[in-house]
C-alpha cells in the first residue's frame, strides 16, 4: 500500500485511518493484495494466508453463489462506491460484523484496485440483532403501541389492532382518550398520568380499556418513555397484553369467593378458565367439593353431638339430683354418726363407771360374804353359850328344887322346935320362898334362852342363807363384772372403730361435698357444650351444601 502519490496532509489522513481502521486492498477481481494488521487481527490471519486469495473467503458460502454477490463485484469494478453493514467469518468460523465502505481508486476514469476500509461492530451488531430479536419477539406476542409524548397515536402492531377492533389507519393521529372512558379522561388522574410519562416516569399495571365495539379490555401494559440524544422524551411505546380473560376469570372467581364469604357452596365454577388460571379453577371447585362435604359432615356430627349433649344433660342433671340427695343423706349420716359416736363414747364411759362400781360392789359383797361367815360362827357360838346357859340353870333348877326341899324340911323341922324354930322357920320360909324365886326365874330364862336359841337357830339359818345369797350374788356380780369389763372393752373398741367410721364418713361427705360441686360444673358444661352446639349448628346453618336455593336446616340442642 503506497500512499507517496498522496500530498503531506492527504498522506497524514490515510496514515491515520491505517492506524484507527481495519484497511484491505483488491485487485478488481477482489483478490487480495494487501491488508493492515487492525484487519488481519480482526479476521484472525496473518497477511500470508490471506494475500492473493479471494475476498469470497470471508463470506459464507451461501451468501457467495447469490446473484447479490456478483452484482457487488461488479458494481465496484464500474466504480461505484459501496457502503453497509456485512457479516463476515473470521478464520475460527465466528461472526465478524463490520461497518465498511469498499472504495474503488480511479486511474484516470478507470478503476484499478478496491480499497476497504472497515471497523469491527460485532459487539454493538449483536446486542442491536439481540434487542431486534426481543422487539420482534414482544412483537410477535404483544400488543404494542407507540404514542407522542401527549398521548397521540404514531402506530400500533396488529396485535393491538385487533385486541381493540381497530385498523391501523383508525388509530393514527388520534388520542390515547379513544380507549378510555370519558368520566377516567376528564379526571386529574389522566392528566397526571400523561404528564407522568412526558417527563419520563415508567407506569406499569393492569388497565381497564374499551374496545371499538364498546367492551372492556383488560390490559397488562407498561408505558415507556423513548429518550432522544438529548434526555427528552419524544415518544411513549406502550407493550400490552391483553388479560381480559384472565380478568374474566377472576370475575367469575370474585363472584365464587363472594359468594362462598356468604355460606353458599354450591357455587362451581363450571367454565373453563384461560390455562394459566385452569388449574386454580379445578382446585377452587375440588376445595368447595370438600369445603361442601366437611360442612355436611360437621352438620352430621353436629346433629350426634346434639343427641349425646342432649343425653349428657340428662345424665348430668339426674346425677347432680342424685349427687346433691346422697351430698344429704352423707351430711345426715354423718350427723347421726357423730351422734351415735358421741352416745357410744358416753356409754363407754358410763359402762367403765358402772365397771368400777361393779367392783366395789364386788369388793363389797366378799366382804359381806366374809362378815356373814363370821356371823353364822357367832351365831353357832351363841347356840354353844345358850346350850350351856341351859344346863347352867338346870343346876340353878336343881339347886332351886333342892333348896325349896331343904327349906321345906326346915320348916317341918322348925314346926318340930316350936317356938324355938319360928325364925329359922321364917329363914326357911325366906330360903324357900328365893328358891321358888330363884326357880321361876331359871324357869323364865329357861324359856327365855329357849325362845333365843329358837331365834339363834332361825339366825344361823337366815345367815346362813345370807351367806349362800351373797355367795350367789358374788358369783353373779363377778359374771356380770366379767360382762361388764367385756361390755367397757367392747364399748371402747366401738368407740375407735365409730371414731373411724365418722371419720371415713366425713372423708366420704367431703368427697360427697366435692363430686356435687363436680357435678355442678360437669352440668354447667353440659350446658355451655350444649350451647355450643346450638351456636355451631346456626353457624352450619348459613352455608348452602345444596342447589335448592335455601340454607339447610339443622336441629337445635335440646
Amino acid at each position: 500500500m503506497t500512499i507517496f502519490g498522496l500530498g503531506a496532509d492527504a498522506r497524514s489522513e490515510v496514515s491515520a485511518l491505517r492506524k484507527s481502521q481495519a484497511v484491505i486492498e483488491f485487485s478488481l477481481d477482489g483478490t487480495i493484495l494487501d491488508a493492515n494488521d487492525n484487519f488481519c487481527r480482526a479476521l484472525g490471519y496473518s497477511l500470508a494466508e490471506i494475500k492473493g486469495k479471494h475476498h469470497r473467503m470471508f463470506v459464507d458460502a451461501s451468501e457467495v453463489e447469490t446473484s447479490d454477490y456478483r452484482n457487488f463485484w461488479e458494481g465496484l469494478r464500474q466504480g461505484k462506491f459501496q457502503r453497509a453493514q456485512y457479516r463476515r467469518i473470521a478464520k475460527d468460523g465466528r461472526d465478524v460484523w463490520i461497518e465498511a465502505s469498499y472504495n474503488p481508486i480511479m486511474k484516470g476514469d478507470r478503476p484499478y484496485k478496491v480499497v476497504k476500509y472497515a471497523t469491527d461492530i460485532t459487539a454493538v451488531k449483536l446486542q442491536a440483532l439481540e434487542d431486534d430479536a426481543k422487539l420482534k419477539a414482544i412483537s410477535t406476542s404483544m400488543a404494542v403501541i407507540e404514542f407522542t409524548p401527549d398521548g397521540k397515536i404514531i402506530t400500533a402492531n396488529e396485535n393491538f389492532c385487533k385486541a381493540m377492533g381497530y385498523s391501523l389507519t383508525e388509530l393514527v393521529g388520534r388520542h390515547h382518550s379513544l380507549f378510555c372512558d370519558k368520566a377516567y379522561t376528564s379526571s386529574t388522574d389522566y392528566t397526571s398520568f400523561w404528564r407522568d410519562l412526558a417527563a419520563g416516569r415508567t407506569l406499569a399495571n393492569e388497565f381497564r380499556r374499551i374496545a371499538k365495539d364498546g367492551h372492556d379490555v383488560w390490559i397488562q401494559a407498561s408505558y415507556n418513555p423513548v429518550f432522544d440524544a438529548r434526555g427528552k422524551v419524544y415518544k411513549v411505546v406502550k407493550f400490552a397484553t391483553d388479560v381480559s380473560s384472565r380478568m374474566d376469570a377472576i370475575s367469575h372467581l370474585g363472584a365464587a369467593l363472594k359468594a362462598l364469604a356468604g355460606g353458599d357452596l354450591t357455587g362451581t365454577l363450571n367454565n373453563m378458565f384461560v390455562p394459566t388460571m385452569e388449574k386454580l379453577r379445578i382446585d377452587f371447585n375440588e376445595a368447595l367439593s370438600h369445603l361442601r362435604k366437611t360442612m355436611d359432615g360437621v352438620a352430621l356430627s353436629a346433629r350426634s353431638i346434639a343427641s349425646s349433649t342432649n343425653e349428657i344433660k340428662e345424665a348430668a342433671n339426674d346425677l347432680s339430683r342424685r349427687t346433691e340427695a346422697q351430698a344429704a343423706s352423707v351430711e345426715e349420716s354423718a350427723a347421726s354418726l357423730e351422734e351415735v359416736t358421741t352416745t357410744v363414747a358416753d356409754s363407754a364411759k358410763r359402762a367403765e363407771e358402772v365397771g368400777r362400781l361393779m367392783e366395789q360392789t364386788r369388793l363389797n359383797t366378799e366382804q359381806s360374804s366374809v362378815i356373814v361367815r363370821d356371823a353364822v360362827v357367832a351365831m353357832n357360838e351363841i347356840e354353844q353359850s345358850s346350850g350351856r346357859i341351859s344346863s347352867i340353870l338346870g343346876v340353878i333348877d336343881e339347886i332351886a328344887f333342892q333348896t325349896n326341899l331343904l327349906a321345906l324340911n326346915a320348916g317341918v323341922e322348925a314346926a318340930r322346935a316350936g317356938e324355938a324354930g319360928k325364925g329359922f322357920a321364917v329363914v326357911a320360909q325366906e330360903v324357900r320362898e328365893l328358891a321358888q324365886r330363884s326357880a321361876s326365874s331359871a324357869k323364865e330364862i329357861r324359856q327365855l334362852i329357849s325362845t333365843s336359841g329358837k331365834q339363834v337357830d332361825r339366825g344361823v339359818d337366815l345367815v346362813a342363807q345370807t351367806g349362800s345369797a351373797l355367795e350367789n350374788i358374788l358369783n353373779q356380780i363377778r359374771a356380770i363384772d366379767t360382762n361388764v369389763t367385756a361390755i367397757v372393752h367392747g364399748t371402747k373398741e366401738q368407740t375407735t372403730a365409730l371414731r373411724e367410721i365418722n371419720s371415713s364418713v366425713n372423708v366420704i361427705d367431703q368427697s360427697t361435698q366435692k363430686n356435687a360441686a363436680m357435678v355442678e360444673e360437669t352440668t354447667a358444661a353440659a350446658f355451655s357444650l350444649s350451647k355450643d352446639v346450638d351456636d355451631l349448628f346456626q353457624m352450619v346453618a348459613q352455608f348452602k351444601t345444596s342447589p335448592s336455593g335455601s340454607s339447610s336446616s339443622y336441629p337445635r340442642a335440646a
